[in-house]
């Protein structure tokens, strides 16, 4: 479904990706882990075009492209069929939730505006906001506004959806609700793939990780051949800083 090849990023002289390969079929949910810094988050962007890659080839549904000349029709079938949820939510400060949700379906799908009204009320009833749609951003709690914004994300039904840090700028009360979301999202199989420190949620979630480390896929798998059974030591490292196993926190509540 999407397949990228040799992607390669560079900003001035720090070279970011370094040759990232990365396939994910229809219904995956790919988890991507790794310290800041090694290329997690540009690799979603590049994928987006929010960002342009350097060097690598691109083939999302049998459209398939050389990232180094997409040509115009080719970014905006990438931005039409991929979706991209933020660390800091983007949503437009001056328009209510249902407003945020409505916009792509008018603008981009063209769609009435009373059938947008429509599709962005059921969306935002299903995120849990049914008492929040007339909200702006300002009277959103963090939770609550990421919610909108993955309820933007869906509404127009894309191929792939994009998730950045999605709880990075949350409250740790408020991860759980977005989180909630994410599962439900899951539950339905949707394709997405999530960039995340939250690695219980990964491995919990995610029919695939990968672990990049400077820019490069150091080590994929299932979430057991990398989180339990892991081959590389520099995975090794990093997990045993960031990650303490589900049932090892049950054990200790119950002690």
């Amino acid at each position: 479904m999407l397949n990228l090849t040799g992607f390669y990023k560079s900003f001035g002289r720090t070279e970011v990706l370094k040759g990232v390969d990365m396939s994910v079929e229809k219904g995956d949910i790919v988890g991507v882990i790794g310290s800041s810094g090694s290329g997690k988050s540009t690799l979603l962007r590049c994928i987006n075009f929010l960002e342009r890659a350097d060097r690598g080839h691109i083939e999302l549904d049998q459209v398939s492209f050389d990232v180094r000349n997409p040509g115009k029709k080719n970014i905006l079938y990438m931005r039409r069929n991929t979706a991209m949820v933020f660390q800091q939510f983007n949503l437009f400060r001056e328009k209510d939730a249902r407003e945020n949700v409505m916009l792509g379906l008018i603008r981009v799908q063209k769609k009435p505006e009373a059938e947008a009204r429509r599709i962005a009320d059921e969306l935002l009833d299903k995120v849990g906001l049914s008492d929040r749609k007339d909200f702006f951003p300002s009277q959103l709690s963090g939770g609550q506004q990421q919610r909108v914004a993955l309820a933007r994300a869906i509404a127009l039904d894309p191929k792939v959806i994009l998730l950045d840090e999605p709880t990075s700028a949350l409250d740790p009360e408020m991860i759980g609700e977005v989180l909630d979301v994410i599962r439900q999202l899951a539950n339905e199989k949707r394709t997405m793939v999530i960039v995340s420190h939250e690695m219980n949620f990964i491995y919990q979630i995610c029919n695939k990780v990968l672990f990049m480390d400077e820019g490069v896929v150091l080590e994929s798998g299932t979430p057991e051949e990398v989180f339990i059974h892991t081959k590389e030591e520099r995975t090794k490292q990093f997990l045993s800083r960031v990650y303490i196993p589900q049932e090892t926190i049950g054990a200790a509540e119950k002690g």
